[in-house]
Protein backbone atom coordinates (compact mmCIF):
# COMPACT_ATOMS: atom_id res chain seq x y z
CA UNK A 1 0.00 0.00 0.00
CA UNK A 2 2.86 2.35 0.64
CA UNK A 3 4.18 1.89 -2.85
CA UNK A 4 0.78 2.60 -4.30
CA UNK A 5 0.41 5.82 -2.32
CA UNK A 6 3.63 7.17 -3.80
CA UNK A 7 2.37 6.75 -7.35
CA UNK A 8 0.16 9.44 -8.82
CA UNK A 9 -3.52 8.81 -9.06
CA UNK A 10 -6.26 10.13 -11.26
CA UNK A 11 -7.56 12.23 -8.40
CA UNK A 12 -4.33 14.06 -8.03
CA UNK A 13 -3.99 17.33 -9.94
CA UNK A 14 -0.87 17.86 -11.86
CA UNK A 15 1.35 20.50 -10.55
CA UNK A 16 1.50 23.30 -13.13
CA UNK A 17 4.89 24.77 -13.87
CA UNK A 18 5.48 28.25 -12.56
CA UNK A 19 4.31 30.91 -14.93
CA UNK A 20 7.07 32.52 -16.97
CA UNK A 21 8.33 35.89 -15.95
CA UNK A 22 6.48 38.68 -17.57
CA UNK A 23 8.68 41.44 -16.31
CA UNK A 24 10.47 41.88 -19.60
CA UNK A 25 7.24 41.62 -21.58
CA UNK A 26 5.55 44.14 -19.37
CA UNK A 27 8.46 46.44 -19.95
CA UNK A 28 8.29 45.91 -23.71
CA UNK A 29 4.51 46.29 -23.76
CA UNK A 30 4.71 49.84 -22.53
CA UNK A 31 4.61 52.55 -25.14
CA UNK A 32 5.58 51.98 -28.77
CA UNK A 33 6.43 48.60 -30.32
CA UNK A 34 9.74 47.12 -29.19
CA UNK A 35 12.94 47.40 -31.17
CA UNK A 36 14.81 44.24 -32.16
CA UNK A 37 18.60 44.32 -32.04
CA UNK A 38 20.03 43.60 -35.48
CA UNK A 39 23.06 41.95 -33.85
CA UNK A 40 21.71 39.60 -31.14
CA UNK A 41 17.98 39.75 -32.05
CA UNK A 42 17.05 40.86 -28.51
CA UNK A 43 13.78 42.83 -28.09
CA UNK A 44 14.31 46.22 -26.49
CA UNK A 45 11.92 48.96 -25.44
CA UNK A 46 11.03 51.51 -28.07
CA UNK A 47 12.78 54.19 -26.06
CA UNK A 48 16.13 52.36 -26.01
CA UNK A 49 18.79 53.70 -28.33
CA UNK A 50 21.22 50.87 -27.65
CA UNK A 51 20.65 47.19 -27.14
CA UNK A 52 20.37 46.34 -23.47
CA UNK A 53 22.24 43.09 -24.09
CA UNK A 54 25.09 43.79 -26.54
CA UNK A 55 25.07 47.60 -26.80
CA UNK A 56 24.50 47.71 -30.55
CA UNK A 57 22.87 51.00 -31.69
CA UNK A 58 19.18 50.52 -32.42
CA UNK A 59 18.18 52.23 -35.65
CA UNK A 60 14.92 54.02 -35.90
CA UNK A 61 14.22 52.33 -39.18
CA UNK A 62 14.31 48.77 -37.84
CA UNK A 63 11.09 46.91 -38.37
CA UNK A 64 9.04 46.52 -35.18
CA UNK A 65 8.80 43.03 -33.86
CA UNK A 66 5.34 41.91 -32.79
CA UNK A 67 5.13 40.13 -29.49
CA UNK A 68 4.42 36.45 -29.92
CA UNK A 69 1.59 35.14 -27.74
CA UNK A 70 2.69 32.87 -24.95
CA UNK A 71 1.53 29.31 -25.66
CA UNK A 72 -0.76 27.82 -23.07
CA UNK A 73 0.81 25.30 -20.79
CA UNK A 74 -0.61 21.87 -21.46
CA UNK A 75 -1.15 19.75 -18.37
CA UNK A 76 0.79 16.49 -18.33
CA UNK A 77 -1.16 13.41 -19.42
CA UNK A 78 -2.81 11.50 -16.55
CA UNK A 79 -0.83 8.64 -15.14
CA UNK A 80 -2.27 5.08 -15.30
CA UNK A 81 -4.12 3.77 -12.18
CA UNK A 82 -2.30 1.91 -9.42
CA UNK A 83 -3.60 -1.41 -10.64
CA UNK A 84 -1.62 -1.03 -13.84
CA UNK A 85 1.60 -0.67 -11.82
CA UNK A 86 1.30 -4.00 -10.04
CA UNK A 87 3.22 -6.08 -12.56
CA UNK A 88 6.23 -3.99 -11.65
CA UNK A 89 6.57 -5.81 -8.29
CA UNK A 90 6.95 -9.32 -9.71
CA UNK A 91 9.43 -7.90 -12.16
CA UNK A 92 11.46 -6.54 -9.27
CA UNK A 93 11.14 -9.79 -7.27
CA UNK A 94 12.08 -11.90 -10.20
CA UNK A 95 15.31 -10.03 -10.59
CA UNK A 96 17.03 -12.15 -7.92
CA UNK A 97 16.68 -15.60 -9.50
CA UNK A 98 17.36 -14.03 -12.92
CA UNK A 99 21.00 -13.62 -11.99
CA UNK A 100 21.36 -17.35 -11.26
CA UNK A 101 19.56 -18.57 -14.31
CA UNK A 102 21.54 -18.14 -17.48
CA UNK A 103 18.43 -18.70 -19.51
CA UNK A 104 16.36 -16.01 -17.84
CA UNK A 105 14.13 -14.29 -20.27
CA UNK A 106 15.20 -10.90 -19.00
CA UNK A 107 18.87 -11.62 -19.74
CA UNK A 108 18.36 -12.67 -23.32
CA UNK A 109 17.73 -9.24 -24.75
CA UNK A 110 20.64 -7.85 -22.76
CA UNK A 111 23.20 -10.16 -24.33
CA UNK A 112 22.28 -9.37 -27.88
CA UNK A 113 22.17 -5.73 -26.96
CA UNK A 114 25.74 -5.85 -25.69
CA UNK A 115 26.93 -7.98 -28.56
CA UNK A 116 25.03 -5.98 -31.17
CA UNK A 117 27.55 -4.81 -33.70
CA UNK A 118 27.81 -1.11 -34.37
CA UNK A 119 26.11 0.27 -37.42
CA UNK A 120 27.58 -0.81 -40.66
CA UNK A 121 28.53 2.72 -41.42
CA UNK A 122 30.65 2.92 -38.26
CA UNK A 123 32.51 -0.36 -38.66
CA UNK A 124 32.80 -0.30 -42.43
CA UNK A 125 36.48 -0.22 -43.26
CA UNK A 126 37.48 2.83 -45.19
CA UNK A 127 37.59 2.16 -48.86
CA UNK A 128 40.96 2.50 -50.47
CA UNK A 129 41.29 5.46 -52.78
CA UNK A 130 41.46 4.49 -56.40
CA UNK A 131 44.92 4.68 -57.82
CA UNK A 132 45.45 7.80 -59.89
CA UNK A 133 45.57 7.19 -63.60
CA UNK A 134 49.05 6.95 -65.06
CA UNK A 135 50.39 10.16 -66.53
CA UNK A 136 49.80 10.47 -70.24
CA UNK A 137 52.65 9.37 -72.40
CA UNK A 138 54.43 12.23 -74.10
CA UNK A 139 53.39 12.52 -77.69
CA UNK A 140 56.28 13.03 -80.01
CA UNK A 141 55.35 15.36 -82.84
CA UNK A 142 57.67 15.25 -85.79
CA UNK A 143 57.85 18.94 -86.44
CA UNK A 144 60.20 20.23 -89.07
CA UNK A 145 63.22 22.00 -87.64
CA UNK A 146 62.94 25.77 -87.60
CA UNK A 147 64.45 27.40 -90.63
CA UNK A 148 68.00 28.43 -90.16
CA UNK A 149 68.51 32.18 -89.99
CA UNK A 150 69.79 33.62 -93.22
CA UNK A 151 73.51 33.78 -93.33
CA UNK A 152 74.93 37.25 -93.69
CA UNK A 153 76.07 37.92 -97.16
CA UNK A 154 79.77 37.41 -97.47
CA UNK A 155 81.67 40.48 -98.55
CA UNK A 156 82.14 40.55 -102.27
CA UNK A 157 85.56 39.41 -103.30
CA UNK A 158 87.47 41.86 -105.51
CA UNK A 159 88.00 40.51 -108.99
CA UNK A 160 89.99 43.34 -110.55
CA UNK A 161 91.00 46.91 -109.92
CA UNK A 162 91.08 50.06 -112.02
CA UNK A 163 93.65 52.69 -111.10
CA UNK A 164 93.35 56.23 -112.39
CA UNK A 165 96.78 57.50 -113.55
CA UNK A 166 97.46 61.22 -113.51
CA UNK A 167 99.60 63.03 -116.09
CA UNK A 168 102.64 62.85 -113.83
CA UNK A 169 102.32 59.09 -113.54
CA UNK A 170 100.90 59.02 -109.99
CA UNK A 171 97.82 57.01 -109.12
CA UNK A 172 94.94 59.36 -108.29
CA UNK A 173 92.07 56.96 -107.56
CA UNK A 174 91.24 53.26 -107.27
CA UNK A 175 88.07 51.46 -108.33
CA UNK A 176 87.50 47.86 -107.26
CA UNK A 177 85.56 45.62 -109.65
CA UNK A 178 83.45 43.09 -107.72
CA UNK A 179 80.28 42.86 -109.80
CA UNK A 180 79.77 41.06 -113.05
CA UNK A 181 79.25 44.45 -114.73
CA UNK A 182 80.67 47.81 -113.71
CA UNK A 183 79.75 51.00 -115.51
CA UNK A 184 82.05 53.93 -116.27
CA UNK A 185 80.71 57.45 -116.72
CA UNK A 186 79.76 60.76 -115.21
CA UNK A 187 76.25 59.72 -114.03
CA UNK A 188 76.71 56.22 -112.65
CA UNK A 189 76.13 54.81 -109.16
CA UNK A 190 78.67 55.13 -106.40
CA UNK A 191 79.63 51.48 -106.71
CA UNK A 192 80.67 52.02 -110.35
CA UNK A 193 83.57 53.97 -111.87
CA UNK A 194 82.30 57.50 -111.54
CA UNK A 195 84.34 60.17 -113.40
CA UNK A 196 82.19 63.27 -113.08
CA UNK A 197 85.00 65.84 -113.41
CA UNK A 198 85.82 65.09 -117.04
CA UNK A 199 83.58 66.88 -119.61
CA UNK A 200 84.69 64.50 -122.38
CA UNK A 201 83.15 61.48 -120.65
CA UNK A 202 79.55 60.53 -121.42
CA UNK A 203 76.97 59.88 -118.67
CA UNK A 204 77.47 56.14 -119.28
CA UNK A 205 80.67 55.89 -121.26
CA UNK A 206 81.65 52.19 -121.06
CA UNK A 207 81.00 48.93 -119.24
CA UNK A 208 83.50 46.50 -117.76
CA UNK A 209 82.13 42.97 -117.80
CA UNK A 210 83.49 39.61 -116.70
CA UNK A 211 83.05 36.75 -119.13
CA UNK A 212 84.21 33.95 -116.91
CA UNK A 213 87.70 34.91 -115.72
CA UNK A 214 88.24 37.26 -118.68
CA UNK A 215 87.61 40.97 -118.23
CA UNK A 216 86.09 42.71 -121.23
CA UNK A 217 85.52 46.43 -121.84
CA UNK A 218 82.65 47.53 -124.04
CA UNK A 219 82.09 50.99 -125.48
CA UNK A 220 78.55 52.26 -124.81
CA UNK A 221 78.48 54.25 -128.08
CA UNK A 222 80.14 57.34 -126.67
CA UNK A 223 81.22 60.15 -128.98
CA UNK A 224 84.82 60.12 -127.76
CA UNK A 225 85.19 56.36 -127.53
CA UNK A 226 87.43 54.07 -125.46
CA UNK A 227 91.10 53.73 -126.53
CA UNK A 228 93.27 50.73 -125.65
CA UNK A 229 97.04 50.91 -125.29
CA UNK A 230 98.96 48.80 -127.76
CA UNK A 231 102.42 47.71 -128.73
CA UNK A 232 101.62 46.51 -132.21
CA UNK A 233 98.34 45.97 -133.94
CA UNK A 234 96.69 45.52 -137.31
CA UNK A 235 94.42 48.36 -138.39
CA UNK A 236 91.41 48.70 -140.62
CA UNK A 237 90.49 51.69 -142.69
CA UNK A 238 88.73 54.21 -140.47
CA UNK A 239 90.42 53.21 -137.19
CA UNK A 240 91.38 55.99 -134.81
CA UNK A 241 94.63 56.48 -132.88
CA UNK A 242 95.55 58.57 -129.84
CA UNK A 243 99.19 59.70 -129.92
CA UNK A 244 100.09 62.32 -127.32
CA UNK A 245 97.29 64.86 -127.51
CA UNK A 246 96.54 64.01 -131.13
CA UNK A 247 93.51 62.15 -132.33
CA UNK A 248 94.15 60.65 -135.75
CA UNK A 249 92.10 58.68 -138.27
CA UNK A 250 93.85 56.18 -140.57
CA UNK A 251 92.19 55.48 -143.92
CA UNK A 252 92.93 54.54 -147.49
CA UNK A 253 93.39 57.26 -150.09
CA UNK A 254 90.16 57.98 -151.94
CA UNK A 255 89.91 56.47 -155.35
CA UNK A 256 90.78 58.74 -158.27
CA UNK A 257 87.71 60.16 -159.99
CA UNK A 258 87.11 59.11 -163.51
CA UNK A 259 88.66 61.81 -165.77
CA UNK A 260 86.90 63.03 -168.82
CA UNK A 261 88.59 61.96 -172.02
CA UNK A 262 88.54 65.46 -173.44
CA UNK A 263 89.86 67.20 -170.28
CA UNK A 264 92.19 65.23 -167.96
CA UNK A 265 92.56 66.58 -164.38
CA UNK A 266 95.93 68.23 -163.84
CA UNK A 267 97.82 67.98 -160.54
CA UNK A 268 101.10 67.15 -158.81
CA UNK A 269 102.60 63.85 -159.71
CA UNK A 270 101.60 61.05 -157.33
CA UNK A 271 104.68 59.77 -155.50
CA UNK A 272 102.86 56.53 -154.63
CA UNK A 273 100.68 57.49 -151.68
CA UNK A 274 98.31 54.66 -150.69
CA UNK A 275 96.77 55.87 -147.38
CA UNK A 276 96.58 58.94 -145.23
CA UNK A 277 96.35 60.19 -141.65
CA UNK A 278 93.63 62.76 -140.91
CA UNK A 279 93.97 64.97 -137.83
CA UNK A 280 90.65 65.29 -135.90
CA UNK A 281 90.15 68.57 -134.10
CA UNK A 282 88.06 69.36 -131.05
CA UNK A 283 84.47 69.96 -132.09
CA UNK A 284 84.62 67.37 -134.90
CA UNK A 285 86.49 69.27 -137.59
CA UNK A 286 89.41 67.94 -139.60
CA UNK A 287 92.91 69.42 -139.53
CA UNK A 288 96.11 68.39 -141.26
CA UNK A 289 96.21 65.42 -143.60
CA UNK A 290 99.40 63.33 -143.86
CA UNK A 291 99.77 60.99 -146.87
CA UNK A 292 101.28 57.56 -146.32
CA UNK A 293 103.35 55.64 -148.83
CA UNK A 294 103.63 51.93 -149.01
CA UNK A 295 106.06 50.66 -146.40
CA UNK A 296 106.99 52.22 -143.05
CA UNK A 297 105.90 55.76 -142.17
CA UNK A 298 107.37 57.33 -139.02
CA UNK A 299 105.36 59.35 -136.50
CA UNK A 300 107.10 61.74 -134.08
CA UNK A 301 107.47 65.21 -132.70
CA UNK A 302 110.56 66.41 -134.63
CA UNK A 303 110.99 64.82 -138.01
CA UNK A 304 109.11 62.09 -139.81
CA UNK A 305 106.33 61.42 -142.25
CA UNK A 306 103.75 62.40 -139.64
CA UNK A 307 105.07 65.00 -137.19
CA UNK A 308 103.57 67.21 -134.47
CA UNK A 309 106.32 69.60 -133.36
CA UNK A 310 104.02 71.54 -131.01
CA UNK A 311 102.82 68.56 -128.97
CA UNK A 312 105.07 67.92 -125.99
CA UNK A 313 103.37 64.57 -125.27
CA UNK A 314 104.56 63.10 -128.57
CA UNK A 315 107.98 61.49 -128.46
CA UNK A 316 110.58 62.30 -131.14
CA UNK A 317 110.24 58.78 -132.50
CA UNK A 318 106.82 57.77 -131.27
CA UNK A 319 105.44 55.08 -133.60
CA UNK A 320 105.55 53.57 -137.09
CA UNK A 321 102.61 53.04 -139.45
CA UNK A 322 103.19 50.33 -142.02
CA UNK A 323 101.16 50.24 -145.25
CA UNK A 324 101.17 46.97 -147.14
CA UNK A 325 99.32 45.52 -150.01
CA UNK A 326 95.80 45.97 -148.69
CA UNK A 327 96.87 46.02 -145.02
CA UNK A 328 97.76 48.60 -142.39
CA UNK A 329 99.49 48.21 -139.03
CA UNK A 330 100.81 50.42 -136.25
CA UNK A 331 103.70 49.81 -133.85
CA UNK A 332 104.72 51.81 -130.79
CA UNK A 333 108.44 52.58 -130.56
CA UNK A 334 108.61 52.73 -126.77
CA UNK A 335 107.14 56.22 -126.42
CA UNK A 336 106.75 57.84 -123.02
CA UNK A 337 102.97 58.30 -123.28
CA UNK A 338 102.09 55.32 -125.46
CA UNK A 339 99.97 54.73 -128.52
CA UNK A 340 96.29 53.93 -128.22
CA UNK A 341 93.73 52.59 -130.69
CA UNK A 342 89.98 52.99 -130.40
CA UNK A 343 88.16 49.73 -129.76
CA UNK A 344 85.27 48.80 -132.02
CA UNK A 345 82.46 47.40 -129.85
CA UNK A 346 84.39 45.52 -127.17
CA UNK A 347 87.86 44.18 -126.44
CA UNK A 348 89.45 41.86 -123.90
CA UNK A 349 91.76 43.49 -121.36
CA UNK A 350 94.32 42.02 -118.97
CA UNK A 351 96.32 43.14 -115.97
CA UNK A 352 98.70 45.93 -116.94
CA UNK A 353 96.64 47.24 -119.86
CA UNK A 354 96.04 50.98 -120.14
CA UNK A 355 92.82 52.63 -121.32
CA UNK A 356 92.08 56.20 -122.37
CA UNK A 357 88.56 57.36 -121.45
CA UNK A 358 88.12 61.05 -122.17
CA UNK A 359 91.22 62.60 -120.61
CA UNK A 360 91.53 59.86 -117.99
CA UNK A 361 94.07 57.03 -118.10
CA UNK A 362 92.81 53.83 -116.42
CA UNK A 363 95.17 50.98 -115.66
CA UNK A 364 93.86 47.45 -115.14
CA UNK A 365 95.45 45.89 -112.05
CA UNK A 366 94.87 42.48 -110.48
CA UNK A 367 92.61 42.32 -107.42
Amino acid sequence: MEESESLPTIAQKPVAPPPPSTTGKARLAQGAPPKQCPNCMTLNAATFKFCARCGTPLGATSAPVQAQPTPAVQPPPPKPPAAAAKPAAPAAAAAKPAAAKPTAPAAKPAAPAAAKPPPATATKPPQARPAPPPPPKPVTVNRPPPPAPPKPAAPAKPRARLSAIARDGSRSADFVLVKDETKVGREVADGDVKLDKDPFIAPVHAVFRFEGPQLVVQDSGSANGVFLWLKERQLASGDELRIGRQRLRIEWMPEEPEALADQPLWGSPNPGYAARVVQLLEGGGEGDVFPLRSGDNSVGRGTGDVSFPQDGYVSSKHATITIGDGSMAVKDLGSANGTFVRINGQAAVNAGDLLLVGEQILRVDPA
